[in-house]
């Protein structure tokens, strides 16, 4: 994987085998995306407190439906989800998966076909929430934290956040996973990691991967195997019609 952001000259082909990543910032006018959207959707837009996080909300949701209806050749507004047993959102029908999320400015989508796929990205802030790990970081993550200071501690604290939660998402099981049950690497510069599962996943053959750097924020994807090929790219105003 590249360690920037690609600019796409056109659509890119998604092959099997793949992940695409997709970064987008989400402080824009959300009055385009909001009639891709379904009603359920426009219902959870309405119950932000804040015009902006409406607004973010808006253009995260709308960018996934505009990505999925390109990928699939379907009209944007007429894309239908479920969830899966743990509330993780995925198509109603077709092999293609994908995986939203966002945080302060940016959202990050990704896209794989046939291949169960995480994201997240965290904004920053300093000095981070630490409180988190008290709940959410094993005992070898929060040991590594402990020696840990300055902007070296931020890095490391957003490292695990980020790998944690798309390990997480990808499994699908959201937040019934327990966080403090599982270890991944909390060195910032081990950009590709194979984190150490739960004795029901041992099986398994997760890999995390960091994203390109995100102004203020950071971002991770997992795959389920490796030799799985990532491609991140950037979703830019104006592109496709948001």
């Amino acid at each position: 994987m590249s360690d920037t952001w690609a600019m796409p000259s056109g659509v890119p082909d998604l092959p099997p085998g793949h992940i695409h990543a997709w970064r987008l910032r989400t402080e824009r006018d959300p009055a385009a995306g909001l009639a891709l959207l379904s009603a359920e959707e426009r219902q959870r837009a309405d119950r932000f407190r804040t015009d902006l996080l409406r607004a973010r909300y808006v253009v995260a949701h709308a960018a996934l439906r505009l990505l999925l209806g390109r990928a699939l050749d379907v009209p944007p507004n007429r894309l239908r989800f479920r969830r899966n047993s743990w509330g993780k959102p995925e198509l109603a029908e077709g092999d293609l998966r994908f995986n939203l999320s966002h945080s302060g400015p940016w959202a990050v989508v990704a896209l794989g076909r046939g291949i169960e796929v995480g994201v997240d990205v965290e904004a920053v802030s300093h000095p981070p929430p630490l409180e988190v790990a008290g709940i959410a970081y094993s005992a070898a993550e929060r040991a590594v934290l402990a020696g840990l200071s300055g902007p070296v501690l931020t890095a490391a604290f957003y490292a695990v956040w980020t790998r944690k939660e798309a390990l997480s998402k990808g499994i699908g099981r959201g937040f019934s996973f327990d966080f403090t049950g599982f270890t991944v690497s909390a060195d910032p510069a081990e950009r590709t990691s194979r984190p150490v599962l739960p004795p029901d996943l041992a099986g398994a053959d997760w890999h995390l991967h960091d994203l390109p750097p995100l102004e203020g924020a950071a971002a991770a994807v997992a795959v389920p195997s490796a030799g799985i090929g990532i491609a991140a790219w950037r979703f830019e105003p104006g592109l496709w019609g948001l």
